[in-house]
């Protein structure tokens, strides 16, 4: 026997057996592994698409929340209007239409027509398109009330249809009706229309007599009386001068429009539907009351029909996760919640709006586990191809074993030599390394997968380095340090909860009073695309500080510099602006969405909040107009400008900070510095949090009046 035989049996039998050994026990890891990834991946996606959620409830209830305080605007202002003209004498007999001439043909307006917007309700459901006029408003008047069509109170009435078309073409598809309704019975209705049900006298209406007993605007649920529509209702009484109520002004809106059902639908499945609830006491103890309700069938009612006594309930088989859900309504906290629906298992999603209600948003768990449970296939699906792989590669592996054993080691070693001292240099930092290995096995598709595998780690690398220069840029934007103001002592921070956020603070030079300006933003969300906005809001901050103009006129030339830029994104800016005089004596504020700025008078151990008026954050709507608001400042007084990152951070018990831990920690630090108060807020946020992630950007000004500056 040949040496060159004995060798290679010696190999053979020393390689065979342990690679034999190392395929079986590798196979099998392998497809352990596989399991173990496509779990945990599942897991992982199922919890970020869950976060997801709870961010677009919280979205959601925000911009409701929005558009609720834009409507009872409106409503103010329309009645403000109303007061006027119902106060004054008449002017003219213009020609009016009443109700009768929408309902004869040939006395109609000569726009009437059919419109989307407006349908009838037929006994099925069905709808039919109902005709309206938007150039002409209607009259009415209760039968046996024919002397009303020769009141002054029509030429009053009729003057406020420009401003009625006015409205009614900002406010979007929301935005059913507007009418006004007299003591007298006379009601005025735009768009016009036709169809006034027999023994209509809309002074027996709930929402009339609700608003003249009650004395301020009501929120309530109705039949409309010409079409058969469920809407909301929002009135308010109208007064003459000596105070003495003269009718209502109503608006009536379709809530459904503000739920936001198609841009969820698109976002997340058909299947979602989403709530507008509230707690209320039930003969079982508390329940979470339907308010409104988005993808809901419509059906036909009689406009007399009494709706508050079709009470709906959100309810689940998982009474334990309801209570708990219920709970965190009540504190007015948002969240997420897994639990049955209708039968079905689902995914609740919730936030707070409007005092003790709540925006819920519920999909079937199905479709928050349909990527994730494809993505775990997938994966399992690659563990056992790997598998099948590493078992046709272990075979391979044998048969070269054997070959290298007859022909020699060298020449397979040789690209593998190659390939290691490749990796060593890229160890070093040399990414221009290249393999060129022409073997026609494995050894090829491993250099080959090494030669792929550099520019991923290029790519990799200027992933970083933009990420570091997004950070930097950020971090630029911000001021590098406190303006130094004689009689203040003024310190800012912002902490990012991502790589780059969407809060901004900075500091300017009023233009007119010359005194120091100090203004403090919060764009909704965060990262890269709340960081965009920001950057955007702050240009615009920058270029209306130099405008010698009011305050209130600069914020609202910021709102339409915005608008026109984020269109219908859904994003918004919420922004606190503090203008204080040279003297230190006073200070001009405007509040536009953002939460109040504090004044603490730690002599008194007293607080003042400054509320102003509630305005619309920035970027919402165009023609929103800003008020600007005075305050009285006192020596040694501390005002405190933050955003809502500091009292709503939690512990590992889903407990939040709070504003009065915050009011504390001002108060017992007041002796310092503000950049030592500033400091002592954020370490004892963290301390609260205990290890748990930041949430949410967090961002506050400081600021100590030592002195007034009199010289």
């Amino acid at each position: 026997m040949s040496m060159r035989l004995k060798l290679f049996i010696l190999l053979l039998s020393f390689s065979l057996i342990p690679l034999l050994v190392v395929s079986i026990i590798s196979r099998q890891g392998i497809q352990d592994l596989g399991h173990v990834q496509s779990s945990n991946l599942r897991a992982d996606m199922i919890k970020i698409l869950t976060e997801e959620m709870r961010q677009s409830a919280k979205d959601s209830a925000k911009l409701v929340q929005q558009q609720a305080v834009s409507l009872e605007f409106a409503l103010k202002a329309i009645g403000a209007e109303a007061e006027d003209v119902l106060n004054d004498p008449p002017k003219g007999e213009p020609k009016v239409y009443f109700a009768e001439d929408f309902d004869t043909k040939g006395r109609q307006p000569d726009d009437f027509g059919p419109s989307p917007q407006y349908f009838t309700l037929s006994e099925p459901g069905s709808k039919t398109p109902s005709p309206v006029s938007m150039e002409e408003p209607v009259f009415f008047y209760p039968e046996g009330q024919k002397q009303l069509k020769q009141s002054p109170d029509l030429a009053r009435l009729y003057m406020l249809k420009p401003d009625l078309k006015s409205y009614f073409n900002q406010a979007g598809t929301a935005l059913h009706r507007i009418y006004i309704t007299l003591n007298s019975g006379l009601h005025m209705a735009y768009p016009g229309h036709g169809k006034y049900p027999a023994g209509y006298d809309t002074r027996k209406r709930s929402w009339f007599t609700k608003a003249k007993e009650k004395g301020s605007i009501i929120w309530d649920k109705f039949i409309d009386a010409s079409t058969g529509q469920q809407v909301y209702t929002l009135s308010k009484p109208i007064r003459d001068r000596k105070k003495k109520i003269i009718g209502v002004v109503s608006i009536d809106i379709q809530l459904i429009e503000l739920l936001r059902k198609d841009d969820l639908s698109s976002q997340w499945s058909s299947a979602i539907q989403s709530f507008v609830v509230g707690p209320v006491r039930t003969k079982e103890g508390v329940g979470l009351r339907v308010w409104a309700e988005a993808g809901h069938k419509e059906a036909n009612f009689s406009w007399m029909s009494e709706l508050p006594n079709e009470v709906r309930y959100l309810k689940s088989s998982d009474k334990k996760s309801m209570d708990k859900m219920l709970s965190s309504i009540s504190r007015g906290k948002s969240g997420v919640i897994r639990m049955p629906y209708n039968g079905v298992d689902s995914v609740w999603a919730f936030a707070p709006f409007r005092n003790e209600g709540s925006y819920v948003l519920i999909t079937p768990e199905k479709v928050i586990t349909k990527v994730p449970d494809n993505a775990a296939m997938q994966a399992l699906i690659l563990s056992k191809n790997l598998y099948v792989t590493v078992g046709a590669a272990s075979l391979f592996t044998l048969l070269t074993v054997a070959l290298v054993a007859f022909f020699g080691s060298r020449k397979i070693l040789k690209p593998l030599q190659a390939m290691t001292d490749a990796a060593e240099k890229i160890s070093e930092g040399d990414l221009s390394v290249h393999v060129e290995v022409q073997t026609g096995d494995e050894r090829e598709k491993l250099a080959n997968a090494f030669n792929h595998m550099i520019p991923k780690l290029q790519d990799h690398m200027r992933i970083s380095k933009s990420l570091e220069l997004a950070q930097e840029v950020h971090t630029s934007l911000l001021p590098e340090g406190s303006p130094q103001i004689t009689g203040l002592d003024i310190s800012g921070i912002s902490i990012s909860c991502d790589e780059t956020g969407g809060d901004y603070f900075g500091y300017y030079t009023p233009p007119i009073s010359k005194g120091t300006g100090v203004l403090l933003g919060d764009v909704t969300g965060h990262g890269f695309s709340a960081a965009l906005l920001m950057t955007t809001g702050r240009a615009h901050l920058k270029h209306t500080s130099l405008h010698k103009e009011p305050l209130s006129v600069r914020i609202g030339e910021v709102n339409k510099l915005l608008c026109s830029d984020i269109g219908e994104t859904g994003r918004f800016m919420t922004l606190f602006c503090l203008e204080i005089s040279p003297d230190n004596s006073k200070a001009t504020y405007v509040r536009a969405g953002h939460d109040p700025a504090t004044i603490y008078n730690p002599a008194s151990g007293e607080k003042r909040d400054l509320m102003g008026s509630p305005m619309l954050a920035l970027g919402i709507f165009d023609e929103s107009e800003y008020e600007e608001f005075e305050v009285d400042l006192n020596e040694g007084e501390i005002i405190f400008i933050g955003t809502d990152g500091i009292w709503e951070a939690r512990n590992s018990g889903d407990e939040m900070f709070g504003r009065e831990r915050l009011d504390q920690i001002i108060f017992s630090n007041a002796h310092r510095s503000a950049a030592e108060i500033q400091q002592e807020i954020i370490a004892q946020v963290y301390k609260f949090q205990d290890g748990m992630d930041q949430e949410d950007d967090i961002t506050l000004i400081i600021i100590k009046v030592n002195e007034f500056n009199r010289e």
